[in-house]
């Protein structure tokens, strides 16, 4: 295996596969197996074992698929996919009529949280109001949305962020998104089989809005609000842009800081190993939101260590498999 002369690698999957990358994107998935290793190593594990031997390929795989949007430009995805709006002679309309509010639900996105690297998950939905007689295929606001979410993200940022891109190209009246977003409890994952009332998921709802949705209390938030209400969403549980909410990460929690001091010190080897994970993902680790994310990682890792899993699993499968459904689901009316 080599690079071709046009910088492209060819390259054998897992399943036997050739496939031809970027030498680039080769380089970073080998930084990041070699970065899996030094933590698979710090956990105690064999890296050679047959049932680990692959895992630090696959982990590279599905983090650079879920990072991808950090190589994507919303331009490609909108340029060629916006149309004339048919029956408008001019002005800007209303939701319900022609011209007005035209809207998105119900898009299942995961995105990885900037604090703590954990995936979460995201229902969103996003609409906009058109100007200048020109609209965009639906299509393409799940794909814009995708973007953004496949990145290291923080919810109400990641909200901003579709918002700000989607007006700066559409150049409509306004757009407005909101995010039902759902992140894992951090990092307490013996509570799971210890705790009847555990709740697995900690919950945020976060919206954003540009032009005629900058006000929270303008009437086209109530035409959007009243085509998503139904979705299980409470207005006022709602956290609007420039909230004061300074972590949404449950890693940042009080509890976080109880369950992690059994963790005790950490390496320094696995820490500096997640920040080149940070680094190969076109992240710059220095960047004040991700400075603490490999210590809470690898904490997070390490609790696994400091937990009798075995025994908890198998009591967990004898007896207690009622209580996880009864609590584990998701109500999104929450």
């Amino acid at each position: 295996m080599g690079c071709y002369d046009d910088g492209s690698f060819n390259a054998e999957l897992e399943n036997g596969v050739n496939s031809i990358i970027s030498c680039e994107e080769e380089g970073k998935r080998a930084a990041i197996e070699d970065a899996v290793k030094v933590l698979l190593l710090g956990l105690g594990e064999d890296i050679n074992r047959e049932g680990i031997r692959k895992t630090p390929f696959r982990v590279a795989k599905a983090l650079l698929e879920g990072t991808r949007g950090y190589k994507q430009k919303v331009k490609d995805i909108v340029e060629d996919a916006l149309f004339p709006e048919v029956g408008l002679d001019d002005g800007v309309g209303h939701a319900g009529g022609v011209g007005g509010l035209v809207i998105v639900r119900d898009l299942d996105l995961f995105s990885y949280c900037e604090s703590c690297l954990l995936p979460f998950q995201i229902k969103c939905h996003v609409g906009y109001v058109p100007s200048g007689q020109r609209v965009l295929g639906l299509s393409k606001l799940s794909r814009v949305s995708e973007v953004f979410a496949k990145r290291l993200q923080e919810p109400q940022r990641m909200g901003d962020e579709v918002c700000a891109a989607l007006h700066q190209e559409i150049k409509p009246a306004g757009v407005a998104i909101v995010l039902q977003c759902k992140h894992i409890h951090f990092p307490d994952v013996e509570s799971v089989f210890d705790d009847s009332n555990h709740q697995p998921w900690f919950k945020m709802l976060v919206s954003s809005g540009t032009g005629v949705f900058e006000n929270k209390n303008a009437d086209e938030w109530t035409d959007f609000y009243s085509l998503v209400n139904f979705r299980g969403i409470k207005v006022e549980k709602v956290h609007a842009k420039g909230s004061s909410d300074p972590s949404w990460c449950p890693s940042q929690s009080p509890l976080s800081a109880k369950v992690s001091s059994k963790v005790g010190s950490i390496s320094p080897v696995m820490i500096t190993a997640v920040a080149s994970i940070i680094k190969s993902l076109g992240e710059d680790p220095s960047r004040d939101e991700l400075v603490g994310t490999p210590s809470r990682f690898v904490r997070w890792l390490m609790n696994f260590q400091t937990s009798n899993f075995d025994t908890k699993l198998n009591n967990f499968l004898l007896g207690g498999t009622d209580s996880l459904n009864t609590n584990g689901e998701s109500n999104e009316e929450e």
